[in-house]
């Protein structure tokens, strides 16, 4: 799914560090690129969700961050405070590490990636990246005995068939069933937590795009490749055949050599 430069430091805990503590934790730190993202809590769990600075999160708002110190300052009515991870540790996929998730803990998250959607955009995008450009390539490999257009009008039919079998409805079961089973439930929350974003929310948008292009990167690769990879698959039939003939000669049995001719 699992293409950005994201840099996902995730943590178990945090705790706030004031007199007066504020009534939620940093649970972890979001880098962009542009800006920094912060996970924050209620210690129930019923209100989460990544800010940036100069936002507030239940009434408080994020002033600065000390990266060496690992500390969020923030404000509320002109009072500071400061809240500080209390581990560095990053999270893994490893379900011992965390609260075993559920299917509806994973669906929660798919839903949130519009994966049916993002599915359906990203197959009709590779359908037509694939027609026009295998059928332009294997038209100029065949010495022009295959109109372009009978054959892009054939690779359509195929990817028709693709697509049919994908399934998008069911791809989308498949995988809410593979993340429950791969991710906690607390790296699920977080995941969802980070979709509910502008850069979540701008990742999800944009994978199609970026599918897009990039086929557009490796397409005309790939096509590059083929009269290479039909030499080799030429090559390796011969040597089978080869193999194949001298397997056969060794187990014919062995002729009796003639007997001497007569005096």
């Amino acid at each position: 799914m699992r293409i950005t430069s994201l840099v996902l430091a995730l943590v178990v805990t945090g705790v706030a560090m004031a007199a007066d503590s504020a009534p939620f934790q940093l649970k972890g730190v979001l880098n962009t690129g542009r800006e920094k993202l912060f996970g924050l809590s209620t210690p129930s769990g019923d209100s989460s969700a990544w800010v940036p600075l100069g936002k507030a999160f239940q009434g408080y708002t994020l002033k600065s961050y000390d990266d060496a110190k690992s500390v969020l300052v923030f404000e509320r009515e002109g009072k500071p405070y400061e809240l500080t991870l209390a581990t560095a540790k990053i999270a893994t996929a490893d379900a011992a590490s965390g609260t075993p998730a559920t299917v509806a803990d994973a669906a929660a998250v798919i839903d949130r990636m519009h994966f049916e959607e993002m599915m359906t955009k990203v197959m009709e995008q590779q359908k037509k990246a694939m027609t026009s450009s295998m059928s332009q390539q294997m038209a100029k490999q065949m010495g022009g005995k295959v109109d372009p257009k009978d054959f892009e009008a054939f690779q359509s039919k195929v990817m028709d068939v693709m697509q049919e079998a994908m399934n998008p409805a069911q791809m989308k079961k498949d995988v809410t069933e593979i993340y429950a089973q791969t991710f906690t439930k607390e790296q699920l929350v977080a995941m969802g937590d980070f979709y509910d974003t502008p850069a979540g929310q701008a990742l999800n948008d944009k994978q199609p795009e970026v599918q897009q292009k990039l086929q557009a990167v490796i397409m005309p690769r790939i096509m590059a490749a083929m009269p290479k990879v039909q030499q080799l698959g030429m090559e390796f039939g011969k040597e089978q055949q080869a193999k194949a003939a001298a397997a056969a000669a060794a187990a014919q049995p062995a002729q009796p050599a003639p007997a001497p001719a007569a005096q």
